[in-house]
């Protein structure tokens, strides 16, 4: 599989997780599940390290696939969050970035820098023509990472009764 590591810089990588790091995302899940819960549906479908252990099973097989690439966030050796690049083959979806960072890692611009990577791989590398995040208006910090990395605000949407703010990015 390729760009299963990416140095973003010195103290910050994106690596696709691997099933010996089932434990450490479960537990990094559940003691921000408050946090995490707020704006992400999936935290309470996570109840045991199992849970992670799937998670990780479907990112890899997502990949081989080429639907996919999934990162954990890892900031000076340590798992802060999660990355995405999904919906790579999907006929009716567009390719959409998705993100995740624990709270004491929140604000320092690594969010930011990562889906500035990420995104760089699916415009370059994987020449994709566009990308979108998708954010609910109240989640202020997210709204910001989508603006700093380039991002344009496109569209609002409800989805599950969720509003969404759609933002875009084009080659």
């Amino acid at each position: 599989m390729s760009h299963e590591f990416i140095n973003v810089d010195e103290n910050l990588r994106l690596e696709q997780l691997t099933p010996d790091r089932a434990g450490e995302v479960f537990t990094i899940t559940d003691q921000n599940r408050d946090y995490l819960g707020k704006f992400m549906p999936w935290v309470p479908y996570i109840k045991s390290p199992e849970d992670s252990l799937n998670y990780i099973n479907e990112t890899i097989e997502s990949r081989k696939l080429g639907a996919k690439y999934s990162y954990g966030v890892v900031y000076d050796e340590t798992l802060v969050g999660n990355v995405s690049l999904r919906n790579l083959n999907h006929e009716s979806l567009r390719p959409e970035i998705g993100y995740w960072i624990i709270p004491e890692y929140s604000g320092k611009g690594i969010t930011t820098r990562a889906v500035k990577v990420l995104t760089e791989l699916g415009l370059k590398s994987l020449e994709l023509d566009q990308i979108i995040l998708r954010a609910n208006p109240e989640n202020v910090a997210s709204n910001k990472v989508a603006e700093k990395a380039g991002y344009q605000l496109v569209d609002y949407e409800v989805e599950d009764g969720e509003p969404l703010n759609v933002w875009s990015i084009s080659k």
